[in-house]
């Protein structure tokens, strides 16, 4: 498996795993959520604009870099 499609394969259980997150943990519905992260994943890269991580945030998405957005120098602060 390459490199590309190993960080997409992690970004879809990631996606998957905060869905079933946000709805209660949820026992028998894997395969719906991680349908559903694969979908989101395509629509996103199917956007052709690159998301920065406030608009991530904004959007509700998983795939934040929280630590790199954390540490971000704030302009005016």
């Amino acid at each position: 498996m390459s490199d590309a499609d190993q960080h997409a394969d992690k970004a879809i259980r990631e996606a998957a795993y905060f869905i079933w997150e946000r709805e209660g943990r949820p026992a028998g519905r894997a395969l719906e959520h991680w349908r559903r992260a694969m979908t989101e994943a395509v629509g996103a890269n199917l956007d052709g604009a690159c998301m920065e991580d406030e608009e991530k945030v904004l959007a509700g998405r998983p795939d934040v870099n929280m630590p790199a957005l954390l540490t971000k120098d704030v302009p005016g602060g």
